[in-house]
């Protein structure tokens, strides 16, 4: 897998429009309107927070 795939461009997220916001103990993962997902999670062999995106197409979420 590609390691840039899921890396987290601040410029591609301005001008979105947040669908849906889920907190947990662990990560918040954001749902765009567009089918976008940001998540910031804890990666806990690091103790660091590292973020991803993702978009799901073509899903009827």
């Amino acid at each position: 897998m590609e390691t840039d795939h899921y890396k987290v461009t601040p410029e591609k997220l301005k001008g979105k429009t947040v669908a849906d916001v889920a907190i947990t103990t662990n990560a918040v993962v954001i749902k765009f309107t567009d089918g976008t997902f940001l998540d910031v999670y804890l990666d806990k062999t690091a103790q660091t927070l590292k973020t991803s995106t993702n978009k799901l197409e073509g899903l009827e979420l």
